[in-house]
């Protein structure tokens, strides 16, 4: 009875043994299989949430060249080390402002001089300039390491988006809309003589300088338009070219000018 309990009990431990190892050899077989069916880029942004983290301010602070040898920087929530760029950011250098805290509004408004905890604060941005923030972002997540997030505006404790980050991607959005949607009339060919004051006309290249099918005719860009575009952030336009069935109000003929014309003169104001 003894005897047969004991090969019982010794199957069973190998048995159990065979189990886990059985199991072991599955998962880490998936997760290979799972590393080599992940693109490049997949496999990096992977490697990135695994190894980022979560700083708060009085951590950040640390990261400054003076408590450690590390430099840290911030735009928009996104910790970096730049460390390697110690020639401008480190102690007594011109970006150094930038280190140990967020003062992502700086990077468009200017305001090196001295830091204060409103310099995180872009909500007074126009929708341009958040634009251009995203542009710097892009700029540190191709030229220096990621390190993490910092909680604060833009991330919670536990690493997601706040709302108010949400809102300025949003804003930004709507910049790049801005823009996409203005290349569609192109700006007219402009020149100025004193015998005839200003001519605007059209061509299949005029404003980009690359061909398209087609001409257009030349429209003055209604004040209240003109305005619209100022608020945003964006140069106003004088004159663009636009398609013949184009019946928009915001773009007008200019006085004296055919709805046909390809070319216009408009004399000066005396």
């Amino acid at each position: 009875m003894n005897f047969s309990f004991k090969f019982f009990f010794r199957d069973m431990v190998i048995v159990a043994f065979a189990m886990v190892l059985f199991y072991l050899l599955a998962s880490k077989k998936t997760q290979l299989l799972e590393r080599f069916s992940l693109t490049d880029t997949e496999m990096q942004a992977k490697v990135q949430v695994e190894s980022e983290r979560i700083f708060t301010e009085t951590e950040l602070r640390k990261y400054n060249g003076q408590e450690t040898n590390l430099l840290y920087l911030v735009i928009l929530g996104h910790v970096y080390d730049v460390t390697v760029g110690f020639k401008h950011y480190g102690p007594g250098q011109s970006y150094h402002m930038f280190i140990g805290h967020d003062a992502t509004r700086s990077f468009v408004t200017g305001e090196f001089d001295q830091y204060t905890l409103e310099l995180s604060d872009v909500s007074a941005l126009k929708e341009t300039e958040l634009e251009q923030l995203l542009t710097w972002k892009d700029f540190y997540d191709k030229t220096y390491q990621y390190v993490g997030k910092l909680v604060g505006r833009y991330f919670d404790p536990v690493g997601q988006e706040t709302p108010y980050y949400r809102y300025v991607l949003e804003r930004a959005a709507k910049a790049k809309e801005s823009k996409d949607d203005s290349s569609k009339y192109p700006s007219c060919n402009v020149e100025w003589k004193v015998e005839m004051g200003t001519r605007v006309w059209c061509t299949n290249r005029s404003g980009t300088g690359q061909e398209r099918s087609w001409v257009g005719h030349p429209r003055k860009v209604a004040e209240s338009n003109a305005a619209e575009i100022e608020a945003n952030g964006r140069s106003v336009q004088f004159c663009a070219c636009v398609p013949e069935e184009l019946s928009e109000p915001h773009y007008v003929p200019f006085p004296g000018c055919e709805e046909t014309a390809k070319s216009c003169i408009i004399p000066d104001q005396s």
